[in-house]
Parts: C-alpha cells; sequence; structure tokens
C-alpha cells in the first residue's frame, strides 16, 4: 500500500513542478526578452549575441522559479488531494501526515542539494558571461559600468567610486574620482551623469565638492567648489572582451570566503595604517611640522574611504555567500509550509498557483529587505539572508503540526 501511494504522490506533485517551474521561467524570460529586442532594434545587436545573453540569463532565472516552482506544485498536489477527501481517507485508514509527505519530502531534498551545486558552481560562471557580453553591449551606456559601492578604472586615468546612482534620473551621490595623471582627489556628496554618444563622452558635473592634491609631495592643498565638470573619453565600439574580474554573484563558494578573508584583513591593516598615522602626524606637529597634521588628515580620509568602500563590499561577499545555500534551503521550507496549506485550506488548480505565487513573492520581499539591510545599514548579512527562511519555517513547522494532528499545537499542547 505505501509503494502504491508513494508511486501516486510521485504523480501527483512532478508534473505541477515541472509546469509550474516552465512557465514561471517563460513569464520572467519574456520580461528580459522585451529588454533585450531593445538592445537588438535600437543599438544593431547582432540576433547572436542577444540569443547568448537570454541563455545566459536563463540560469539566474531557474535559480528563483526553481524554489518557487516546489511551492506552487506541493500547494496544488495537495490541495487537490485534500479538495477530494484523498488525503482524509488515507489518515482515516491509519497514516500520518508525515508518511504522506515522505516522497515529496524525498524529491525535494535531492532537489535542494542539487540547486545548493547549481548555485554555488554553475550560476557564478553564468553570472560571469553575461556580464561581460552586457559591459560590451552598454558601452554607449557607461552610467551601467558605474557599481554602486565599488571602485572601478573602467576609464583610463581614473578610479571612480560612486556610492549610490539612479540611472533614470541620471544622479550620483557620494562620489569619488582620483585623476592619477594630476594626483588629484575629488569628493563631492551629489552630482549628475550625462553620456554624449555623438561624441564618445561621459560627463562628470559635481556639486559642493572638494579637490585634494598634493603639491612636490610636500605641500597639501585642499580647494572647494560649487561647481565642477570633468569630461571623459569613451570607445562605443562593440568589441567581445574576456575580464578577469568578477563580482560577488560571479564567484563560487571557495572564492567568496577567500575574498571575505581578504577583505575582512585589509580593513584591519587600514585601521592599524590610520592609527599610525595619526600618531606619527601628532609627533611631527609637536616637532614644530604644523603641515604634518593637514598631510596626515588628507591620508586618513583617502584611506577611511577605502575602508567604506571594502566595508561595502565584505558585506556583499558574505550577502551572496549565505544566499546561494539559503535559497536552496528554501526549497525545503517551501514543501513543509506548502504541504499542510494545501491540506488545511483545501485549495488546488488556480487556487494553489495563486497562494504560491504570495507566498513566495512575500519570501522574496523579505530577501530583498535582508540584501538591503545588510547592504546599507549595518545588518548581519547572515541574519538578512537566513531570516526568512527561518520566518517561513517557522510557520511551516506549525501548520504541519495543525495538519498532523487536525488541529492547533497550541491547543494540544494547552489541553
Amino acid at each position: 500500500m505505501i509503494r502504491l501511494i508513494d508511486r501516486y504522490f510521485v504523480r501527483e506533485f512532478v508534473p505541477p513542478f515541472f509546469f509550474s517551474m516552465i512557465a514561471l521561467t517563460f513569464i520572467l524570460l519574456m520580461n528580459e526578452l522585451f529588454r533585450l529586442i531593445d538592445l537588438f532594434v535600437r543599438k544593431g545587436l547582432p540576433i547572436a549575441i542577444v540569443g547568448q545573453i537570454l541563455i545566459y540569463t536563463l540560469p539566474l532565472i531557474l535559480s528563483y522559479t526553481a524554489p518557487m516552482a516546489i511551492l506552487v506544485a506541493v500547494i496544488m498536489s495537495f490541495g487537490r488531494a485534500a479538495q477530494d477527501n484523498e488525503i482524509l481517507a488515507l489518515k482515516t485508514s491509519g497514516l500520518s501526515f508525515r508518511s504522506i509527505m515522505r516522497v515529496p519530502f524525498a524529491i525535494t531534498l535531492v532537489f535542494m542539494i542539487f540547486l545548493a551545486f547549481f548555485n554555488n558552481y554553475f550560476l557564478p560562471e553564468s553570472n560571469h558571461r553575461v556580464r561581460n557580453l552586457m559591459i560590451d553591449v552598454t558601452r554607449k551606456r557607461p552610467a551601467v559600468r558605474l557599481t554602486e559601492g565599488i571602485f572601478t578604472n573602467e576609464f583610463p586615468g581614473y578610479t571612480i567610486y560612486i556610492g549610490e546612482k539612479d540611472e533614470r534620473l541620471s544622479t550620483i551621490r557620494d562620489v569619488t574620482i582620483y585623476d592619477a595623471r594630476d594626483g588629484i582627489l575629488i569628493t563631492a556628496p551629489r552630482g549628475d551623469l550625462r553620456s554624449f554618444e555623438e561624441d564618445d563622452i561621459i560627463r562628470f558635473t559635481l556639486y559642493d565638492g572638494e579637490l585634494h592634491q598634493l603639491v612636490d609631495s610636500m605641500k597639501y592643498q585642499k580647494t572647494q567648489f560649487d561647481k565642477q565638470i570633468l569630461n571623459m573619453k569613451l570607445n562605443t565600439d562593440f568589441v567581445r572582451r574576456e575580464r578577469r574580474y568578477r563580482n560577488e554573484n560571479e564567484l563560487t563558494s571557495p572564492d567568496l570566503r577567500k575574498m571575505i578573508e581578504e577583505n575582512t584583513n585589509k580593513i584591519a591593516n587600514l585601521r592599524k595604517e590610520i592609527s599610525e598615522i595619526g600618531i606619527a602626524a601628532i609627533d611631527d606637529y609637536l616637532r614644530g611640522d604644523a603641515a604634518a597634521v593637514d598631510r596626515a588628515t588628507f591620508e586618513i580620509e583617502r584611506r577611511v574611504k577605502t575602508i567604506e568602500g571594502t566595508q561595502r563590499k565584505l558585506s556583499r561577499y558574505q550577502v551572496a555567500l549565505y544566499k546561494k545555500f539559503s535559497l536552496a534551503f528554501a526549497c525545503l521550507a517551501f514543501l513543509i509550509i506548502g504541504a499542510p496549506l494545501g491540506y488545511l485550506f483545501k485549495r488546488g488548480g488556480i487556487a494553489g498557483i495563486l497562494v504560491g505565487v504570495f507566498l513566495f513573492s512575500s519570501y522574496y520581499v523579505m530577501v530583498i529587505a535582508g540584501e538591503e539591510f545588510a547592504d546599507r545599514r549595518n545588518f548581519p548579512a547572515f541574519w538578512g539572508m537566513w531570516l526568512p527562511n527561518i520566518i517561513l519555517l517557522g510557520a511551516g513547522i506549525y501548520m504541519f503540526l495543525a495538519a498532523e494532528f487536525d488541529r492547533s499545537p497550541l491547543r494540544r499542547i494547552l489541553k
């Protein structure tokens, strides 16, 4: 009897899973396809390149739609079985809800392990390839190459850091630009970014900023400005390039752990250097070198900026590492909450799909919020990525116990 029931639930669970994954992947892929069609029509991008971008984007979409498909499939299968009183009949014959969930649990566990491997090794390479393509494609949209919170050397002779940017309004905030040719460090709290495609120029317009410069390697000079304009020349030809640099979404777990360790050590060393520079400046000042404090201030400010950028990078590496495993574990959490949800509310078919989409949307919002808090508000990256799973799992265990005993577990304990 058990084998017959197991085969029955395999037939009930697997088809909705593949149907949901294909349907959800198609919906998300269509959104990406419209953007790529715009590149093809307006920028004259070869159709082969558009196809490659679409293929390389597919793994990222699958990493989200697979857990969602698990949730929708389990709600649909258990909801339909409960709606037809099949689960009630099985429980009446002596089977527990736990034993009924055995086959879906085994399938989900195997898939969770596969998804963890997929997210750790296959997805980073796919992300790296699509990023390389998109950088080459968007050379006529240079703002895309300026990643928030990361120092970039995309423009020859300049090192650029941008804290925040709004591509829709072309505004930037917390800007630091180092001109290596003249040895000038420019900082500004806000600015505008414009590109002139006909002249292959990107223009930075900075407001209420400062210019810092060491003159003759000895004299420190600081100049305040209300408005400063920088024009940088661009190469907008479409050229395929292979780039060695990988961001946090393009690294495997071992690489992420290595980067986390390197950035943690870098922050510790920079703080040590700041302390040493401050002590040395005080000693020089006491010996009569009045300019020592200004030079030290310049050096300390530069290191503080580096620490802020490094901390932002460290947080992103930690978020990326925990996210690989938390998204895979979400499959199991969705099963635990989805099966009793379908049984208790007796909703299959379209209703099951809608309930699943709503639940996954809530989970996804929590994941995005966790990333935001970890990235910008010094919230621990571990909790930012795992708290949605913990909340989901807690609610799922409660509902599972309610389905197992056909009443609230709290009433059972208090009785």
